[in-house]
């Protein structure tokens, strides 16, 4: 039952070949608090004393002077003007316009219909207006950092190396997949282009752009693993409670070699060292599940092994390639407290449980995503505050804050070779990617 490293089957072509922004979350644009009293004769520099100041600048640049659409930033000329919308949210003119149903136009003409890319309301075009205070904020911190020293990025356990996505790349994104060989991304998520295959740049892989097809495609994919050293994809999908098995096929297509049913309701995928297994839980079922592929004759089939059962609703599942643990999520609901980690050995045996790390009683976690770094700690992001903590191996019951900033939703973590951490933010449909020290 161990999931111990195996060897692949060659001869067959890679799935996900080789390939390789400014924080998303709205801030708060807070006056800074008054510099303390400084005694008679004490030394002091220039750059500490901008120190404040200038990190409350970089924040509003960064938290709030942002389009969350196209990541460009709010100014005065007629293509930056901040939209504000009824609902409160705001968007770039531009984007406002390309996020309406007529998609043309410029100005403020009456006509056709506008949809928050965040909180989905939906009205005329003509309820929208200029956001007066975010453009006289824009204009007051262009004058304040002006002359001014380059702002450097913090340092921190965790820095944002790039963004991608955004609204109409990446729609309600919900499953993230990292390719252990080649780096590339899989990620599921809402609507007709419900798979994106991605290079770890960030642009779609030859043949997979947004257009992507499939036989079969999944009603509606909960997570998705890369399984087969990269060869084949696995989906879970909640429309018919089955596992899908994929592999792409001529001219890019994908082709649906298995599906899997007999589940009550399969949930979260993830794979450890062993590129033919794969961890599964089953929300309805409250179940721990082993999938083997066996492809006897090229013929892929699933061979099916438990874990575990009597678990609370499981949701995340996470794999450790060094020791093999798996850890699982459970989602016990309003009236069972927050969300609970739980950690296994390959044999089923319960290893760990996690209810608060540390946090004040009945504070619960909000998790929404799991993944297992190199050294095997593992990361929880928590979806309720937009945070990520790292706890380490399955002796360890605190986490520690890795990522406190620039998260609105995050859903899911993938971690990629090196020091490089995905995490998938279903908030403003982005792709972020951090390097973590």
């Amino acid at each position: 039952m161990a999931l111990a490293p195996r060897p692949r089957c060659g001869g067959r072509s890679s799935l996900l070949h080789p390939g390789g922004g400014p924080e998303a979350v709205p801030g708060r644009g807070a006056q800074p608090p008054p510099p303390p009293p400084r005694e008679k004769g004490a030394m002091s520099s220039a750059g500490s004393e901008r120190q404040q100041p200038r990190g409350l600048i970089r924040d509003i640049e960064l938290h709030v002077l942002e389009c969350k659409v196209c990541f460009e930033r709010f100014g005065s000329n007629p293509g930056r003007r901040p939209c504000g919308l009824p609902c409160g949210h705001a968007v770039c003119w531009p984007c406002a316009w390309a996020l309406s149903r007529t998609g043309t136009g410029t100005g403020t003409a009456p006509g056709g219909q506008l949809e928050c890319p965040f909180c989905r309301w939906s009205g005329p075009v003509s309820r929208a207006a200029d956001c007066l205070p975010l453009l006289q904020l824009a204009e007051l911190v262009s004058a304040a950092a002006a002359g001014a020293e380059p702002l450097r990025p913090r340092e921190g356990p965790a820095e944002l190396s790039s963004v991608f996505g955004g609204w109409g790349e990446l729609l309600n994104p919900r499953g993230l997949a990292v390719c252990s060989h080649s780096g590339a991304l899989a990620v599921v998520q809402d609507g007709e282009q419900w798979l994106r295959l991605l290079e770890r740049g960030g642009g779609p892989l030859p043949g997979a752009g947004p257009g992507l097809s499939a036989d079969q495609p999944p009603v509606y994919p909960l997570d998705v693993a890369v399984a087969g050293g990269g060869r084949l994809l696995a989906v879970t999908d909640a429309g018919d409670r089955s596992v899908k098995v994929f592999a792409r096929g001529p001219g890019g297509r994908l082709q649906l070699l298995l599906t899997e049913g007999g589940f009550g309701l399969p949930w979260g995928l993830d794979s450890g060292s062993d590129p033919e297994r794969l961890a599964l839980t089953d929300w309805a079922q409250g179940s721990l599940l082993l999938l083997e592929l066996q492809p006897p004759g090229g013929r892929v089939s699933l061979r099916r092994e438990r874990v575990c059962h009597g678990l609370c609703h499981p949701r995340e599942v996470a794999v450790s390639r060094q020791d093999g643990c798996i850890h699982v999520v459970e989602h016990p609901g309003p009236r069972g407290g927050g969300r609970r980690l739980k950690t296994f050995n390959s044999r089923g045996q319960l290893l760990r449980q996690v209810d608060g790390l540390g946090r004040s009683p009945g504070a619960g976690l909000g998790i929404s995503g799991i993944a297992v770094d190199a050294q095997g700690n593992v990361l929880l992001a928590d979806g309720d505050s937009g945070t990520v903590l790292r706890m380490g191996g399955p002796d360890k019951r605190q986490g520690r804050s890795l990522i406190e900033r620039g998260l609105v939703r995050p859903v899911a973590l993938a971690w990629a070779d090196g020091h490089t951490l995905m995490v998938l933010d279903a908030g403003d449909h982005t792709l972020k990617v951090y390097t973590v020290h």
